[in-house]
């Protein structure tokens, strides 16, 4: 029983790999996360790279400025990623 818990609850959550931020131009920066399993909205999977851009940004005492972002990957089918290319201004 504790076994079957223990699963359904490992699909609810599923599992989630960030990159680190990388500098990718002159003052240009992206970092992607890819989440498989568990249902996540594609707007938590994108907050999560933003709020790790901010991060990133807040740490030279400066904001995040997004360039682009993209999504892919459907909820609960395949992997979710999502990708975000910033500056910090």
């Amino acid at each position: 029983m504790k076994l079957a818990i223990l699963a359904a609850a490992a699909m609810l959550v599923g599992c989630a790999t960030m990159s680190d931020v990388m500098q990718i131009g002159p003052g240009t920066y992206m970092v992607s996360t890819t989440v498989r399993g568990g249902m996540s909205t594609d707007t938590e999977v994108k907050s999560s790279v933003i709020r790790k851009a901010q991060a990133h940004c807040g740490g030279m005492g400066k904001q995040m400025e997004m360039v682009s972002s993209t999504n892919a990957g459907l909820q609960g089918w395949s992997p979710q990623t999502a990708e975000v290319t910033f500056k910090c201004v």
